[in-house]
This record gives C-alpha cells, sequence and structure tokens, in this order.
C-alpha cells in the first residue's frame, strides 16, 4: 500500500472513500432490513430501484467531472447526501417519501462516482494507476465488508435512527477529506467554459469507437443483470432458510466485503504485473462460483463461504475494469466514459429488481441465487473473446501515450 504512505493527495481520498462507502452501506443494510420487516420483499425491490434508478443519468452527470471543478463536485454530492439522509433519520417518512429521498441522494452518489474516479489519474499518475485502484479497492471494500455487519448490530441495538445518523456523519468526514487534498493543476477540467452539450457529446462518442469500452460496458449488463440477483435473495435466505437474526444477515454482507477486500489487497501486492485482461476473466469466475455455493449451502457458515469468494470475484471486477477504461481512454474524456459505463450496471441492476421480485416468489431464495451463480458463469464466456479482440485492436493503433486527465 505504499501509495497510501507516499501520496498525502491520494490518502486522503482513500480515506475519504473508506468512511464514507462504511457508512453507506452500515445505512443500506439497516435500511433494508428495516423495510422487508416493515413491509415486505415487494418494498425491498422498490428501495432497491430507488438506489438504483438515478444511475442511468450517468452520462450527463459525468459530464459535470469533464466541465466542473472535481473536487468541489465531490464535496458538493457528500453534502447533499449528509442532509438527505439527515431527514430520514429525523423525519422516518413513509414508504413513498423514504423513496423519493433515497432517490435525490442517489443522484448525488451518481454525480461523485465518475468526478472521483476521473481524479485518480491527476492524484497518482498514469502508470501507477493499476496499483492505485487495487488499493483504493481495499479501502472501499473495508468499508463494504464493515458496513453491513455494523448496520445489523446498530439497527439491533440502537435503532435505525442512530444508524442513519452515523451515516450523515461518514458523509460530512468524507466532504472534509476530500476538501484537504490539494489543489493540482491537473484537476482543472479540461473543457471548463465549453457548452455541456458539447462536452456531453464528444465523450459519448469516445465511448461509441473504443472497443474496450463496449467490451467493458457489455460485460457489466449482461453480468450485473444476474448478479443483481443475490441482493434480493440473501436476506430472504438469512431470514427463512438459514433461520438468522438480523446480525447473520449482516454478516453475510460482511463476508462479501472480506472477499472484495482481499481480492483488490492481492491485486495491490501484484501492482504493474497483472495483466487486467486476465484479472477480469478471473473475477467472473469468482463470483459465479460464489454465489451458487451461497444457493447451495445448507448452513450459514457454507454461505459465509460462497459470499467471500464471490466478493472476491467481484472486488476484482471492480479494479480491472477501472483500469481498462482508465488505461484506454483519453484523460479529458473520463466523467462522461465513467458515467456511461457505469449506467449498464444499474440498467441491468433495474431490470434484475424489476423481474427478481416474481422470480422471488415463484423459486424462492436459493434457486434464484443458481440462476444468478449460472448467468454470471455464461457471462465470462461471452465478454472474454470480444475483451481480447478489442485490447488487440486498440494497441496495434495506439502509437503514442494518452494525456493525463486534466
Amino acid at each position: 500500500m505504499s501509495l497510501i504512505r507516499s501520496n498525502i493527495a491520494f490518502r486522503r481520498y482513500w480515506s475519504a472513500r473508506l468512511i464514507s462507502y462504511a457508512g453507506d452501506q452500515l445505512a443500506r443494510t439497516a435500511l433494508l432490513i428495516a423495510v422487508y420487516d416493515r413491509y415486505g420483499g415487494t418494498a425491498v425491490a422498490l428501495l432497491l430501484l430507488a438506489s438504483t434508478a438515478p444511475r442511468l443519468l450517468g452520462p450527463v452527470l459525468g459530464a459535470l467531472a469533464d466541465r466542473f471543478d472535481q473536487r468541489r463536485l465531490m464535496i458538493g454530492c457528500d453534502l447533499t447526501q449528509a442532509l438527505l439522509y439527515l431527514a430520514v433519520a429525523l423525519l422516518m417518512p413513509p414508504l413513498p417519501v423514504l423513496l423519493a429521498l433515497i432517490t435525490a441522494a442517489t443522484v448525488a452518489a451518481t454525480t461523485f462516482t465518475p468526478a472521483g474516479r476521473s481524479l485518480l489519474p491527476a492524484l497518482v499518475g498514469r502508470d501507477r494507476l493499476a496499483p492505485a485502484n487495487a488499493q483504493l479497492a481495499v479501502g472501499v471494500n473495508i468499508g463494504f465488508a464493515a458496513g453491513p455487519a455494523l448496520g445489523g448490530l446498530l439497527l439491533a441495538t440502537a435503532g435505525l435512527t442512530a444508524t442513519l445518523l452515523v451515516d450523515v456523519a461518514s458523509f460530512l468526514a468524507s466532504a472534509l477529506l476530500v476538501a484537504g487534498v490539494r489543489r493540482l493543476s491537473d484537476t482543472m477540467p479540461a473543457h471548463r467554459g465549453e457548452p455541456f452539450r458539447k462536452v456531453l457529446h464528444d465523450g459519448l462518442q469516445v465511448v461509441r469507437g473504443n472497443a474496450v469500452t463496449r467490451a467493458v460496458s457489455v460485460g457489466f449488463l449482461v453480468m450485473v443483470t444476474f448478479a443483481a440477483l443475490d441482493n434480493l435473495a440473501v436476506v430472504p435466505l438469512g431470514r427463512s432458510e438459514l433461520a438468522a437474526d438480523e446480525v447473520l444477515v449482516g454478516l453475510l454482507g460482511t463476508a462479501y466485503g472480506v472477499g472484495m477486500v482481499l481480492g483488490p489487497m492481492s491485486l495491490a501486492r501484484a501492482g504493474r504485473r497483472a495483466r487486467m485482461d486476465l484479472v477480469l476473466y478471473t473475477a467472473l469466475l469468482a463470483l459465479g462460483v460464489g454465489t451458487l455455493a451461497t444457493g447451495f449451502s445448507p448452513v450459514i457458515a457454507l454461505a459465509l463461504a460462497g459470499q467471500a469468494l464471490a466478493g472476491a470475484g467481484a472486488g476484482w471486477h471492480n479494479v480491472a475494469a477501472d483500469t481498462l477504461i482508465q488505461q484506454n481512454v483519453p484523460g479529458d474524456r473520463l466523467g462522461v466514459v465513467f458515467g456511461t459505463v457505469y449506467m449498464f450496471p444499474y440498467a441491468a441492476e433495474i431490470l434484475a429488481y424489476a423481474v427478481g421480485g416474481a422470480l422471488l416468489s415463484a423459486l424462492g431464495p436459493r434457486w434464484l441465487l443458481t440462476v444468478s451463480g449460472v448467468g454470471i458463469l455464461a457471462t465470462l464466456a461471452l465478454i472474454a473473446p470480444m475483451l481480447s479482440r478489442a485490447l488487440g485492436r486498440w494497441s496495434a493503433r495506439r502509437k503514442a501515450p494518452l494525456p493525463v486527465a486534466g
């Protein structure tokens, strides 16, 4: 984790992501459990849709990162989410109002994501993107691992209001850390002052013409359509099939998060030696097998192991996808490109949640997880030849280094 020790700006950003993501995951877990216990499985699907549908605005919101100061954009997004979750915590609104507030918070989160990913090349340099993404994933996934267990524990002991107030504090801490990142000339948008429509149009042209971006996008769309079914099935699996209490259900999410920490940690040790295409293929294999193992588990211990393996696959996939894009896309177009690419997994989640409730009722959580795992493994057979051809074509055409994000 040498970048965290040697690069102050990266360390602040890394810490902000860890704290914010931990808070977000504990609030998500607490809300999912509370909504399931109060309203049932259909309401869980609606809550997941509310936290996913705004991601379809990724291309438009990503263009903001190519046009405006990325630091200020990220700080504004953190403060907005803090206010919205504070309203949820203090008002405890009925389901329709809760869904509206979560939708608004997701718009802010969607704006933050491409800004943060576009900032990274300026913080660490283009030659250190692979280890930087791996180390960043370790921090984010530590938050992912700790958050669900803390969410279940806080919900059981302190209640929903206190749990959500911890999430509010995490957003405020993240905003302070990002504000402390030293202003770099490379973080100023190259297209400042250009018409917003032109920034968006030019970025979408890059998405259309870049074969690597297309391969990663198709992989996200197909894989997440199946992988997102896991989100619908895990809580019912724990509560009804494995007789787990709130803490054990939270531990299922934590096991997934532990895998997401250990997977990228191995990549951080490998540094620049790891081939990101091979990492992506391994990720899909681990994610599919782990999901199948969770569905077939007769006891909670085996379900925990399956979730850990699936989490490792998800962690590898995130690092590989981000690095492939940052290495093969012009730095001054990363905002729109990341906003567009990450629209596809969220579109897939919406599809999964739209049909997943009915599938859960018809098949039960175990068979739904089986469908999820088989679909993820099928994605590997689809994507491997696409990405291999894309990398071959792009490498042959690229004759000079691409510009650093600016």
